[in-house]
């Protein structure tokens, strides 16, 4: 199955992520005021969709950043992301799901954010 992830953060307003499902079933849509950084928001979405995938699944992202940094092609710079990283990288490679960078435009989930 393909999940498409996306994260949105905005200061003072509200801000989340959500995710879109090849299978049709209802897209997630999270949304709070709580402050968060837009690089946080698009770690959130893409482990949200690590853990609703089952092995083998596809996970497709516009974030450069954390599809890089997951994979282990980028190092991770800021404190406020290792933590959300470690998780996304043990829950890659303990599912074996595939996650690919994708143009924004091709991104179904940022449609909905």
């Amino acid at each position: 199955m393909k999940i498409w992830a996306d994260g949105k953060g905005f200061y003072g307003r509200k801000s989340g992520y959500a995710l879109v499902f090849e299978d049709n079933r209802k897209p997630i849509i999270v949304l709070n005021e709580e402050d968060k950084t837009n690089n946080e928001r698009e770690y959130e979405a893409v482990i949200e969709a690590f853990k609703i995938a089952n092995n083998g699944d596809e996970i497709y992202s516009d974030s450069q950043l954390v599809v890089y940094q997951i994979k282990g092609k980028w190092k991770v710079d800021k404190e406020n992301l290792r933590i959300l990283w470690q998780q996304g990288f043990d829950l890659l490679w303990s599912k074996s799901l595939q996650l690919f960078w994708i143009p924004r435009n091709e991104n179904k989930a940022g449609k909905l954010i």
